[in-house]
């Protein structure tokens, strides 16, 4: 082999192994472990009392960072349990992580947090969009996350969103985190919160009991026990609203309700 083409194949060799090193990222800095408060601290869609939407019928959904899927040339810290986005040439393209949402028909979600450190302005943010059977996408929302003074880890919160989770099985939720190109500080993500609540299908235009008209104060209520097939009435056509309860009625009205087994 001539001396010309083994210096070649050493400079290939040398090129392909700092690409690689590049792309696997430099170590990140110590940083605080991920901490989050029991309720939204920061609405980026303005001043809105957590207490407005009914915190104690919440359910808070954690995503850690560990169930996204990352797209290239990121990092992952064990130590934070955070992916983190290196700064250096290779990675001027962004970076995207993607994770499902996997929620009961008619939840309602409420709020979006974040959990992030990040100090640079427009460096970080997220949005939420869905994708059916047929290929078709739109997002539903979307925010730009705010700087942590320090660099510290913080969870920020968009909302209130009221984006209703259809009772039909050919849509996925996704939520995308999105780190901006170009960054020259590295930007760290550790999970998601998705702050939702159950809610009541809307009744119908036509009455199933000749009792429960639609101008009744219960009757959305009914009308969802009804399609449920939770309760029949209680005959003749009717529901009898105001007929008293026995304990084995209210048997029958729950384990129907809660769906409820226990191993044979």
């Amino acid at each position: 082999m001539s001396k010309l083409r083994r210096w070649m194949l050493g400079l290939g060799l040398w090129v392909a192994a700092e690409v690689f090193a590049r792309a696997q990222g430099s170590a990140p800095p110590a940083l605080a472990a991920p901490t989050t408060s029991s309720a939204p601290r920061k609405v980026l869609a303005g001043a809105v009392d957590p207490r407005a939407f009914g915190t104690e019928e919440d359910t808070i959904t954690v995503l850690s960072a560990v169930t996204f899927n990352a797209s290239s040339c990121v990092g992952f810290d064990r130590t934070t349990l955070s992916w983190y986005f290196p700064a250096d040439s290779f990675c001027s393209f962004g970076a995207h992580f993607y994770a499902s949402l996997d929620l009961p028909a008619g939840a309602v979600i409420d709020y979006i947090g974040v959990n992030t450190a990040t100090t640079v302005p427009g460096a970080m943010g997220f949005t939420l969009h869905f994708r059916d059977h047929l290929g078709g996408s739109a997002p539903l929302a979307s925010s730009t996350l705010p700087t942590h003074d320090g660099g510290g880890f913080g969870t920020d919160y968009a909302g209130p969103l009221g984006v209703l989770v259809p009772d039909h099985h050919d849509r996925e939720f996704l939520i995308d985190v999105e780190v901006a190109p170009g960054m020259e500080i590295p930007q760290y993500f550790g999970f998601v919160e998705v702050w939702w609540r159950r809610s009541v299908s809307s009744p119908p235009g036509t009455p199933t009991f000749g009792d429960v008209p639609n101008g009744h104060p219960f009757y959305q209520f009914v009308e969802a026990l009804s399609a449920s097939e939770i309760t029949g009435g209680c005959g003749a056509g009717n529901y009898c609203p105001d007929a008293p309860l026995t304990r084995g009625q209210m048997a029958v009205f729950l384990a129907k309700a809660l769906g409820l087994h226990w191993p044979e």
